[in-house]
């Protein structure tokens, strides 16, 4: 999952890696999401140093025994602490969309100018080879293939295991 601070320091390089990956840029969606998270972090935070503020002055006014400072302080805490548990509901949305939206992006390609641009694997290209390529009078089976006709490996027992895309080793 990408860090959101890169993308707000590179935004041109993200849109330009998701560009080659042919997919449409997304830094400014990010942002948005981002931005609005971190405004409602900012109010949240005002909102807790305001209720701080009030307790340490009702503990101030219970000292004096100061009972007409009290209440209107009582209910501020009261007001903040509804409040407070509005924006982090709030908080926790954004978060949480923030981190859905980041998931859901591919890795991006190396950037270097003779990596090529393409959706798939279908566009790469052989660079260099070294030696020749041997030739076989059979045709040539998957690992899978083999382990299993040999006997080492079992995936339909995997499946009863644990689910799919796994296998059980055997010798």
């Amino acid at each position: 999952m990408y860090d959101i601070k890169w993308i707000r320091e590179h935004p041109d390089a993200f849109d330009r890696g998701l560009i080659r990956r042919g997919l449409e840029p997304l830094s400014d969606k990010l942002l948005k999401i981002d931005g609005l998270r971190r405004a409602r972090v900012r109010v949240f935070e005002s909102w807790q140093a305001r209720l701080n503020a009030a307790s340490k002055k009702i503990g101030e006014a219970k000292r004096a025994k100061d009972e007409s400072a009290i209440e209107p302080l009582m209910a501020e805490v009261r007001e903040c602490k509804t409040s407070l548990s509005t924006l982090e509901s709030e908080l926790k949305e954004s978060d949480q969309e923030l981190t859905s939206a980041l998931s859901e992006i591919p890795n991006l390609p190396f950037e270097e100018p003779d990596v090529p641009t393409g959706a798939d694997a279908s566009r790469n290209r052989v660079e260099h080879t070294v030696g020749e390529q041997p030739k076989y009078s059979f045709k040539l089976k998957q690992h899978f293939d083999l382990g299993e006709s040999l006997g080492q490996m079992d995936f339909e027992l995997a499946a009863k295991l644990s689910g799919a895309r796994f296998v059980v080793l055997q010798k």
